[in-house]
């Protein structure tokens, strides 16, 4: 299974970056976590499109009714699977090659309140200020732009704090692993793991046939602290480790549209 997420990652990755084109730049929401900044983005950044629709003063209906399917169908199964921001997040612990990492206190719904304190911001100064600090937005927008247009445009201000923001990020997913996903995002947490409990496909350990060995817990990247927890917990990324660890084939990927 990790090496079909590792596929299904890195397709995205080719695929949100198809825009070459003006016929190929969509604009459409996706459920990801991408800046729609970058010189090849095919998407628009969902938590972008709500800062914009938020400077604006207008209600973004066709962006809320997109991600709510989106959310309904998957949950933070694109996180897991999908997700860009997630896949440089993975492809850092792997490199790293430890396990361990720092372990922080846990605040719940700081992602929530990260989109909200983004809109309101946005809704406040007229303006999308989330995007101006957003590492997604420093390594898929600010640096591919720099090399892409550093002739045409001027770099000022905002671009060296992205720099910044990056280079902070980065050290943290050394330190702690999944950072962004496990604190911060206001996707992934925000949105996608409110609907972790009635989304239509879900990760749920038979407590039947679990053993309470813990091997679930131990490969889980964003720490659920309890076998019973996976099924429901905003924090579960669906990224499947679990399932290939368990050793008595406890938990599965099941589908169904009742709680």
């Amino acid at each position: 299974m990790n090496k079909l997420r590792w596929s299904t990652q890195l397709l995205t990755l080719f695929v949100v970056n198809l825009g070459f084109t003006p016929a190929l730049k969509l604009g459409v929401v996706c459920p990801v976590f991408y800046c729609y900044g970058c010189p090849w983005a095919t998407f628009a950044c969902p938590i972008g499109v709500f800062q914009t629709y938020g400077a604006l003063h207008a209600f973004p209906f066709y962006a809320v009714g997109l991600l709510g399917i989106f959310a309904l169908l998957l949950g933070r199964f694109w996180c897991g699977w999908a997700c860009p921001f997630g896949t440089v997040q993975d492809l850092v612990v792997w490199i790293r090659r430890r396990k361990d990492f720092v372990e922080l206190p846990r605040f719940p719904w700081t992602g929530f309140i990260v989109l909200v304190g983004a809109i309101i911001a946005a809704w406040i100064a007229l303006d999308t200020l989330f995007c101006k600090v957003c590492s997604a937005g420093s390594l898929f927008a600010a640096i591919p732009q720099w090399f892409a247009s550093r002739d045409e445009l001027s770099f000022g201000t905002f671009f060296y704090v992205h720099l910044g923001t990056l280079a902070v990020a980065l050290i943290m997913f050394i330190l702690v692993g999944r950072f962004w996903c496990r604190y911060l995002c206001p996707l992934g947490i925000g949105i996608f793991g409110i609907f972790n409990r009635v989304s239509f496909l879900k990760i749920k350990p038979d407590m039947d046939k679990c053993n309470n060995c813990g091997e679930c817990l131990e490969i889980c990247p964003v720490k659920i602290a309890e076998p019973e927890e996976i099924e429901n917990s905003i924090d579960c990324i669906r990224c499947g480790k679990c399932i290939d660890r368990c050793p008595t084939e406890a938990i599965k990927i099941t589908a169904s549209a009742r709680r």
